[in-house]
């Protein structure tokens, strides 16, 4: 593949997942008008959020299995074009009971691309090219944050929700053409082993169980401190959204730098799961100031960016590491560590609402810390594994 060919590949999958991640924050602008519109309570509303995730979990696993035995390229084109079909469904949706049958398909093609992408990318990019390549999904990924919200909430100024997710959905369409025709078929060696089953005890492997439970501590540990950030914020300071919308800002351009670091560290340090552990406990470290200390808003919002930026520097070389399988089973494993990933989401998230009505905020911050230390100590696990399969070589 010709570099022009494999950049035109890596922004069209990027901003693919850049629109295919922003599916999961779409409806945050407009909880109140969309209760009202589908005359159900805020609870009911939030609940979207968990039939999006719980979907976009199982299926990610489903779809990356699929993908090792018929094709990523099939399954990356059809799940943004159905995403882009189920927002405009959503869009018109007359009732909740058809929303939610709408934000499942929403899920599911959510998760069946995501489940793909990061395999499909590592089948034409070469090893010591790939933490860069992979880097730039993740980007795509952090973007729905930092822009995904803000030009949702803009378009419904313009028209309502309705009108917002409606011509996101489009946005998506169009999308789906121009992956069509800028991704290319999969690579000759993955055809041939379309028709092979995936061995189980493959993927059972030590190595590869720990970096799944490292990339399931990793999320984890920032689920809990940026779900719970603002309220933390608010709560301390008495900051203005004005405010709280700047500081963000700034905590989400950490993230944005890390990823592109992140990504020049896994191409350049072979041991990548020391590099990420290395990452993990220095985002477990920053986990306990940003916390429990309130030194001023200045200096809580420069520890929340550096929170951001040590967590995001990991996330490409851990993704890399995981991507080092043979093609035949990639699909499965990313696809499983997706599913894994959700997995650490939800039960960070469910769990720290609870920690933080029975303990306060300093709850947070240890669950943070000890989901990181976990991570990087599943990663050194991974990295020793690696060098005694690398002696008995």
């Amino acid at each position: 593949m010709t570099r022009f060919r494999l950049l035109g590949m890596l922004v069209a999958l990027s901003a693919a997942a850049f629109l295919i991640s922003t599916s999961g924050v779409v409806m945050s602008p407009f909880f109140h008008a969309i209760a009202q519109a589908l005359d159900t309570d805020l609870a009911a509303v939030a609940n979207l959020f968990s039939v999006l995730a719980f979907t976009w979990g199982v299926s990610s696993l489903l779809a990356g299995a699929a993908s090792d035995r018929f094709g990523r390229r099939p399954i990356l084109i059809a799940s943004v074009l159905l995403m882009g079909i189920a927002q405009a469904g959503f869009a018109s949706a007359p009732s909740y009971t058809h929303a939610a049958i709408w934000q499942m398909l929403t899920g599911a093609c959510g998760g069946a691309f995501m489940g793909t992408v990061f395999a499909a990318v590592s089948d034409h990019v070469p090893s010591e090219f790939r933490g860069r390549a992979l880097g730039w999904l993740i980007t795509g990924q952090s973007l729905s944050l930092v822009l995904g919200v803000p030009l949702v909430t803009l378009l419904g100024a313009l028209g309502g929700w309705r009108y917002a997710i409606l011509n996101y959905g489009l946005v998506m369409l169009v999308t789906a053409v121009i992956v069509w025709s800028l991704v290319p078929r999969d690579p000759s060696k993955h055809k041939d082993t379309i028709a092979e089953r995936v061995p189980l005890r493959t993927i059972m492997k030590p190595r590869l169980l720990a970096l799944i439970g490292a990339s399931i501590m990793e999320r984890s540990c920032f689920a809990t401190v940026a779900v719970y950030l603002a309220p933390y914020l608010q709560s301390s300071y008495g900051i203005t959204l004005t405010q709280l919308a700047l500081g963000l800002g700034l905590v989400a351009a950490g993230n944005l730098i890390g990823n592109v670091v992140g990504g020049q560290i896994a191409d350049r340090f072979p041991a990548r799961p020391l590099s990420y552990a290395v990452t993990a406990l220095s985002t477990a470290a920053l986990a306990l100031p940003l916390i429990l200390w309130q030194p001023g808003l200045q200096i809580s919002l420069a520890l929340g960016f550096a929170y951001s930026l040590a967590n995001s520097l990991g996330r490409p070389p851990l993704m890399a590491a995981l991507s080092e399988v043979p093609s035949s089973i990639r699909g499965t494993v990313l696809g499983l560590n997706i599913t894994g990933a959700s997995v650490g989401w939800l039960s960070a998230t469910a769990l720290g609402g609870w920690l933080l009505t029975q303990f306060g905020f300093a709850a947070l911050a240890v669950i943070s810390a000890t989901a990181g230390c976990i991570g990087a100590l599943l990663a050194v696990l991974a990295w020793r594994a690696d060098r005694a399969q690398f002696s008995v070589a």
